[in-house]
């Protein structure tokens, strides 16, 4: 083969590459992504328990309103990454801010 045989050889094969690259980072993408929107879930569920157990007269400790305070600030995050807003959860947590400043 000589020289223009490779050349073309070697931009066919750069090409194909470039698709196979293209292709494996959409489908990373889309596993990504439902990784966090899982993630998310999880955070909301744990957020929407914490508030009902407060409303349902369940004592919590400090230690667990800072955990889910954490988890809040973790869940901001990754809806702010998503370009998502869930005003629901964040009204839970104002009404849990309020049970907490209730504690002091």
């Amino acid at each position: 083969m000589d020289l223009v045989g490779w050349i073309e050889l070697l931009g066919c094969l750069i090409t194909s590459i470039t698709v196979i690259i293209k292709a494996v980072n959409k489908m990373l993408d889309v596993k990504l992504r439902g990784l966090y929107d899982n993630q998310r879930l999880q955070y909301r569920y744990e957020i929407c328990s914490f508030a009902g157990d407060l409303r349902n007269n369940i004592k919590k400790t400090r230690e667990e309103f800072q955990a889910i305070f954490e988890m809040y600030g973790k869940y901001e995050s990754l809806v702010e990454g998503l370009k998502l807003k869930n005003h629901y959860i964040d009204n839970e947590m104002c009404y849990i801010q309020d049970q907490y400043k209730a504690l002091n």
